[in-house]
């Protein structure tokens, strides 16, 4: 599949958007199904009720500042026709305002959303439905406002909506009577049943059991298949990565990075691990401290098998990561940083679709080898992260401290953390003006 290219990442806190490759041949989104440009939303606090007290005593003339903050700001993006954008971040970073403005249910404080298809969202899934009618006539009520042909295409529509959400007799029972999954089985299959060209949609794939889940999978797989255009907010990374092909990593309301779905979730990820986010428990290895998922033991071993805390520039690296995880199989993020933590490399289990060694009931091994590490000489931490079977929630921290010992011959010139082999090439010697010879003075 072809990507984008990876946007770069943005310091925290800095108003900067990176246009993502690919982007609308003009401000006004054309040559795209759905487009942002610089757009923003600001929340305001409740000030009417005391703004004429303030003029009162201000005069007339007095100036009451706006007060309130802003959710969301200076977005930019652009999706062609069968494009895919998984938007990623914390809570509370201005993912569902996003969403809330490319669908329309909001507007922009600033900036302009340009949408070229009819879009069909999926959020908040069984807000709006009448309690006291039937699953089918809430249904059709539905389709009867998101369909082209009105009341007549949603009577067509409805066996789909019947099939797709496994409710059976259900379907002609009150809504009040339905459990929260079966509400929300209705809601997906009727907003789906119109087939919608761009599809903006948060946590949808939450909905029902296992089964049902992998049936809206399997439906949004096709959708794109079919050319279809998504814009899917998830806290699931894996699935994120399964179905978007670009990524938006949000902080604050600002963009932190914009690019390649690959890049901007590592980078993502590894915010999270190093600092950026909630690193879970930290704990030091062999003290366990009763999460479904932690690490247990954390070693750096060379060549030979044994422990070491030093290793040369260039030198292989061995890790082994055992985890204790009851609740399932594990996954494990693991990165390196300098001694500030800044970082300098990391990897996931479930990105690379690594599968760990059972060694006992509910233990488990993952074996990391690093054939030549290019370090420069300094103290670094090599940090080990234990995340759920999804790969999603980071339950806790271990790390080792390792020294890269200095080179006996060391140049003193380079700088940064990495060490490559190579340097600037020698320029060629002057060219001879024409017709002397070097043996002529």
């Amino acid at each position: 599949m072809s990507r984008a290219v990876v946007g770069e990442v943005f310091p925290r806190g800095e108003e900067r958007v990176l246009a993502a490759a690919g982007s609308a041949q003009g401000s006004d989104g054309q040559g795209a199904v759905l487009a942002a440009h610089a757009i923003g939303k600001f929340y305001g606090t409740a000030v009417r009720r005391v703004r004429p007290l303030l003029r009162a005593f201000q005069g007339s003339e007095g100036h009451v500042p706006a007060a309130g903050r802003w959710a969301l700001r200076g977005v930019d993006f652009s999706l062609e026709e069968g494009g895919s954008l998984g938007v990623v971040g914390r809570n509370g970073a201005g993912k569902s305002t996003l969403l809330r403005l490319l669908a329309g249910t909001s507007l922009p404080s600033e900036g302009q959303v340009w949408r070229g298809a009819a879009v069909g969202c999926l959020l908040d899934l069984g807000i709006g439905f009448d309690p006291h009618e039937t699953g089918r006539q809430n249904a059709l009520s539905m389709l009867a406002l998101s369909c082209p042909g009105g009341r007549r295409e949603a009577s067509e529509r409805l066996a789909e909506v019947a099939e797709f959400s496994g409710l059976g007799a259900n379907l002609d029972r009150p809504v009040k009577t339905y459990s929260e999954g079966m509400r929300l089985r209705l809601a997906f299959a009727s907003a789906t049943a119109h087939r919608p060209r761009v599809l903006v949609t948060d946590e949808v794939l939450v909905v029902g059991d296992g089964a049902f889940q992998r049936r809206c999978e399997h439906w949004l797989e096709r959708f794109l298949g079919d050319g279809g255009t998504l814009v899917l907010c998830s806290h699931d990374l894996v699935q994120i990565k399964r179905l978007c092909a670009r990524g938006l990593w949000l902080e604050d309301g600002l963009v932190r990075a914009s690019g390649a779905i690959d890049g901007v979730i590592g980078a993502y990820r590894e915010s999270i691990a190093t600092g950026g986010g909630t690193a879970g428990i930290t704990h030091a290895a062999g003290r366990l401290t009763g999460l479904p998922f932690e690490i247990s033991h954390l070693r750096i071993v060379g060549s030979d098998g044994l422990e070491v805390e030093q290793l040369a520039t260039g030198e292989a690296l061995f890790a082994e990561i055992e985890l204790q995880a009851d609740a399932g199989v594990p996954n494990v993020f693991v990165g390196i940083t300098t001694i500030d933590l800044t970082p300098v490399y990391g990897v996931a289990s479930d990105m690379d679709g690594a599968v760990p060694e059972p060694i006992g009931p509910g233990h488990w091994r993952f074996r990391l080898h690093f054939e030549a590490l290019r370090l420069e000489p300094g103290t670094y931490r090599l940090r080990a992260h234990a995340l759920d079977e999804t790969g999603t929630r980071l339950y806790d921290t271990v790390e080792r401290r390792f020294t890269i010992a200095p080179r006996k011959a060391a140049s003193g010139k380079d700088c940064g953390f990495a060490s490559f082999a190579g340097g600037f090439v020698p320029a060629a010697p002057p060219s001879l003006s024409p017709g002397l010879s070097s043996e002529e003075g």
